[in-house]
């Protein structure tokens, strides 16, 4: 029995187009997960930098003013202000969350949980390490998180954080005197600590992966037509010539 050449040549065209058309798909997708993260990453970088801007211009320009006129004010401490500001874009932006964590913080909603205080560890051990980073599934969702460490450079800290009775009246009788203190120069003692769900970047990722996938789907599906169609008319103009 002989086989017509439409059928030959979709025996040989269909198996070399599914595995061209599985290669493609296997590509984007993993170009598309790959972008996902990397989108949630910048998201995170992002939130980490006008977190860093909010503590450089309390410490420049707010904390000067404020210690020229009042013994101490939450106000003043540039991890407050980060954290308050931050903290107001939650609203807007309910998907991630920022946290300055530390081992040893004068004001307990700053107190690490274990994953950060392992981070703090580890930025204070690896002294060039200038963060860590891990996803991590909670919850049934992946979350990337960021540690970046907060050293103490300026002496003027260890005012208030040295030992209890150098620091505040007005610090300790807010913050008590336990905790916060016994600080030293260069010394890792906190960390901004960011968590960006990477669910929201993978849905958009996810989004544009159906789109080109569905365009390649018809690209396949109008090639083969192509293929099926040229076959048909130089068949029928062979036999039309014999």
């Amino acid at each position: 029995m002989r086989v017509p050449l439409f059928i030959k040549v979709n025996l040989v065209l269909l198996p070399i187009m599914t595995a061209m058309f599985g290669f493609a798909l296997t590509t984007l997708k993993q170009t598309a997960d790959r972008t996902a993260l990397e989108e949630t990453h910048q998201t995170a970088r992002l939130i980490v930098a006008a977190a860093q801007a909010t503590f450089d211009y309390t410490v420049e320009q707010i904390k000067p003013v404020l210690e020229a006129k009042y013994d101490f004010l939450a106000q003043s401490i540039s991890s407050y202000a980060a954290t308050e500001t931050i903290g107001r874009l939650g609203p807007a932006f309910n998907n991630f969350r920022y946290h300055v964590a530390a081992l040893n913080p004068t004001n307990p909603r700053d107190l690490a949980d274990p994953w950060e205080a392992s981070a703090i560890r580890t930025l204070a051990i690896e002294a060039d390490r200038s963060e860590v980073m891990e996803l991590r599934d909670i919850g049934g969702s992946r979350f990337e998180y960021i540690a970046i460490p907060i050293r103490i450079t300026n002496e003027g800290c260890l005012a208030c954080h040295s030992k209890p009775e150098a620091a505040p009246k007005l610090m300790t009788d807010t913050y008590g005197n336990s905790n916060g203190f016994g600080w030293h120069m260069n010394e890792v003692i906190a960390a901004q600590v960011v968590s960006v769900p990477v669910a929201v970047a993978q849905q958009r990722a996810d989004q544009i992966f159906g789109r080109v996938a569905m365009i390649l789907i018809v690209e396949f599906v109008l090639i083969s037509l192509l293929v099926n169609g040229i076959v048909y008319f130089v068949v029928r103009s062979s036999r039309r010539a014999a």
